[in-house]
């Protein structure tokens, strides 16, 4: 191999393993959030943990961090609302705002999906070393600095929800 072939035969090789990754991510994710006493879609969750990470926030604001549509969001809220999880409130700011802020059982549920998500991670990690972990967690770092595009320094990693 060519010292140019080298290299990217590395790189098609990491996009397969992250493509894998992201399938049993998806395929794990959904199994927990169908758990009995969980039992959420992908689309609740990712709302329910973006309303966690910003509390109240206006619908414009939700729709932007969850990458959804006014309409399709607007569907998830109603059915969360008829579920209890979350409430429309208005702005303390500004009483004309209309903002979404998550119920007290709101709260409970993220904080289960964030529980069952550890485990599940506690789990799946069992078998590395502290070392392991610690030079693990460095180059997702970098991994997912340079998916958003910025430097290392820029901002520290963030799960949505943690």
């Amino acid at each position: 191999m060519t010292e140019r072939a080298a290299p990217m035969a590395r790189v098609e090789q990491i996009d397969r393993i992250f493509r894998e990754l992201t399938w049993h991510g998806q395929k794990h994710a959904i199994q927990t959030l169908t758990r009995p006493e969980i039992g959420l879609t992908m689309p609740q969750m990712i709302t329910l943990l973006a309303i966690h990470d910003r509390g109240s926030c206006r619908m414009g604001t939700l729709a932007e961090a969850t990458q959804q549509s006014g309409g399709t969001l607007t569907g998830i809220v109603d059915r969360l609302i008829d579920d209890g999880l979350v409430e429309r409130v208005r702005s303390a700011n500004d009483r004309r705002v209309i903002e979404v802020t998550l119920t007290a059982e709101g709260r409970a549920r993220v904080e289960g999906v964030l529980a069952a998500r550890l485990e599940d991670m506690i789990r799946i990690l069992a078998n590395f070393s502290d070392y392991d972990l610690e030079h693990f967690e460095a180059l997702l770092t970098r991994f997912l600095h340079g998916l958003r595009g910025t430097a290392a320094s820029d901002e520290p990693a963030r799960e949505m929800g943690a």
